[in-house]
């Protein structure tokens, strides 16, 4: 996974989905302090993040990119407030993926004798995913906790 931090302000958010406390934005563009902009596309956000995640928006913002996953995981507002938030329902359903194909390979290998080989693509697939998506989450709350001091000006 991947974590980044920008510093500067939003100049456009464009919500696709808000559901089940996670937003999808199709796209967030920043405005970097010195730099120039950076645009977001696809962005999955925590609903705690992305009520923050406006026009105008000043802060010091964290981005994380973790198995195909990519958005904010947490802001500092010049006002002193720290908002972080990681979207994690995709480790539970990689969790419930892989327990479902273990059960579906068990049924096969009872009932027929032979291996699925779908069946153990899917949970390798499952196991995978699980690993990476909670490797990110520790390191954007790593990334975040370790810049706790960051006051945005």
């Amino acid at each position: 996974m991947t974590t980044s931090i920008i510093d500067g302000h939003i100049e456009a958010a464009d919500l696709k989905r808000a559901r089940g406390g996670l937003s999808v934005f199709r796209s967030i563009t920043f405005q970097q302090d010195g730099i120039g902009p950076r645009t977001i596309r696809n962005a999955v956000v925590k609903d705690n993040v992305a009520a923050e995640l406006v026009a105008g928006a000043r802060g010091r913002f964290y981005l994380y990119n973790a198995f195909d996953l990519k958005g904010v995981h947490g802001i500092r507002t010049p006002d002193g407030r720290d908002i972080y938030g990681f979207p994690g329902n995709n480790q539970k359903l990689f969790l419930i993926l892989g327990l479902v194909n273990i059960v579906w390979i068990a049924l096969i290998v009872a009932t027929r004798g032979g291996v699925p080989l779908l069946g153990v693509a899917l949970l390798i697939l499952a196991i995978v995913g699980y690993i990476f998506i909670g490797k990110g989450q520790r390191e954007a709350q790593e990334q975040f906790d370790g810049d706790a001091g960051y006051r945005s000006t």
